[in-house]
């Protein structure tokens, strides 16, 4: 993980400031994440975010005295873990709805309409796995991965708005590809 991290640390001079950062205060800073969320999992998250950010400002946070850092990462971490369990709570009622969603959709469900889009979705996806790479790329990220174009921009390590461009770009290939099979 720790290479992940250096990664994203943009002057590398600092990587050696990263380390000591990362190795002395990522077991405080997932037990205060944990205390927060009683979850593993979450907490690791929560913890991951925290050193994103960090890895992305350490020319600024290097600078901070001990004790200022110390104070810096734990109220990052607390932070981080209510943001996390935010959105797993927001996972849960989009789950929730949408299952019910589908219970209703069954109840009201013409005969072949729901085979016709899952092979429509099959054929889009072999359609995404054909298309050029820079597109696909995104595409899969964004679609199968669900990471926001921000997160594939970091994953794919390359400018955001060129991520943007592209999935724009795919996205309306896979429009003009499939036209005749919408609604409109």
């Amino acid at each position: 993980m720790l290479t992940f991290y250096l990664s994203i640390v943009e002057d590398h001079n600092y990587d050696d400031d990263f380390e000591q950062i990362y190795y002395k205060y990522r077991e405080m800073m997932f037990k205060v994440a944990k205390s927060h969320t009683h979850n593993y999992h979450l907490a690791e998250e929560a913890v991951q975010n925290v050193f994103i950010s960090v890895a992305r400002n350490i020319d600024k946070i290097k600078n901070f005295d001990e004790k200022h850092l110390e104070i810096y990462l734990c109220k990052a971490s607390k932070n981080s873990a209510f943001s996390v369990m935010r959105k797993e709570e927001q996972a849960i009622n989009k789950t929730v709805a949408l299952d019910n969603l589908n219970e209703e959709l069954k109840d009201n469900e013409i005969p072949g309409e729901t085979i016709f889009q899952n092979e429509l979705l099959k054929m889009i996806l072999e359609y995404i796995r054909s298309m050029d790479s820079e597109y696909s790329d995104v595409l899969t990220y964004y679609f199968l991965f669900d990471l926001t174009l921000k997160e594939c921009s970091v994953v794919l390590q390359i400018p955001l708005s060129t991520v943007k461009t592209r999935f724009y770009k795919g996205q309306k290939m896979i429009q003009e590809k499939f036209r005749e099979y919408r609604n409109d």
